[in-house]
């Protein structure tokens, strides 16, 4: 079994922000998004040969633009990637900075991931959703397709996985999205594999392998392109088995649980 340690060359990183899942108010003052009029459905970019995509969110996100380029750029040579982070500590914090939203207006964008919903862990304190579906709103007017990105849950906790995906459901449900569903993927694979290093020390942020298997998810959400179909890649830090493992996990899932099967 090959170690999950730290990963080689362009995967490393340092870690910038506090983790997502911490609870509190915020006094953020949000645009809201006019939910009223009928919502603008998703535009679907998957056929594009050049995915220009841009992921807001903090340290659980921090590392997923290279890794995301990595995969796709490698498994389909007829693709290019690039990708641009935009950091803070939640998403209410992100959208109060008009020139972070602003940045949805480059007419060259393809994808936007949206992460750091902010949320309880208890799942007994309820938080505003109106960033979230100010910066979908926003990323659909530019007929970018927005994708939430609901976090993994932390070590020995898989209810956290469901209870955060179902969170960012009930998000689309408003202003519709695709949603990737990376607890439940996660929650799979560690039924199948349940030693997998998928956690960093603390618990909480993901591992080198843990980022592979999410960006693995938003590979085949990007390009409709089935992960369990993915060649071999010896530049990645995983074993035959173990990417061959990840890719028909993920595309179970998201079998089950579509992406962007509301519209």
């Amino acid at each position: 079994m090959i170690s999950f340690n730290t990963p080689k060359q362009f995967w490393l990183f340092s870690l910038i922000f506090l983790s997502a899942c911490g609870s509190g108010s915020s006094n953020t003052k949000v645009p809201q998004s006019n939910t009223s009029e009928s919502p603008t459905p998703i535009t679907q970019n998957n056929i594009e040969d050049n995915y220009n995509i841009i992921i807001y969110g903090n340290s659980h996100s921090s590392q997923l633009g290279r890794i995301i380029e990595h995969i796709i750029e490698n498994q389909y040579p007829d693709k290019s990637v690039q990708t641009t982070t935009v950091s803070g500590p939640f998403l209410d914090n992100i959208v109060s900075i008009r020139a972070n939203v602003d940045k949805l207006k480059n007419k060259n964008l393809s994808h936007a991931i949206f992460q750091g919903q902010k949320y309880s862990q208890s799942g007994l304190t309820t938080y505003p959703t109106e960033a979230a579906e100010h910066l979908i709103s926003s990323a659909k007017a530019q007929n970018i397709t927005p994708i939430l990105f609901p976090e993994h849950p932390q070590r020995g906790n898989p209810e956290e996985g469901q209870r955060v995906y179902d969170l960012h459901l009930s998000i689309s449900a408003k202003q519709p999205s695709c949603v990737a569903p990376i607890g439940l993927v996660w929650n799979r694979l560690l039924v199948l594999m349940p030693n997998a290093k998928l956690h960093m020390d603390d618990g909480n942020h993901a591992s080198y392998a843990g980022n592979v298997l999410t960006a693995m998810t938003f590979s085949e959400i990007i390009t409709s392109r089935p992960a369990d179909i993915m060649k071999f890649d010896p530049t990645i830090n995983l074993s035959k088995q173990e990417q061959a493992l990840f890719g028909q996990v993920v595309t179970e899932v998201l079998n089950l649980y579509p992406a962007c099967g509301v519209s």
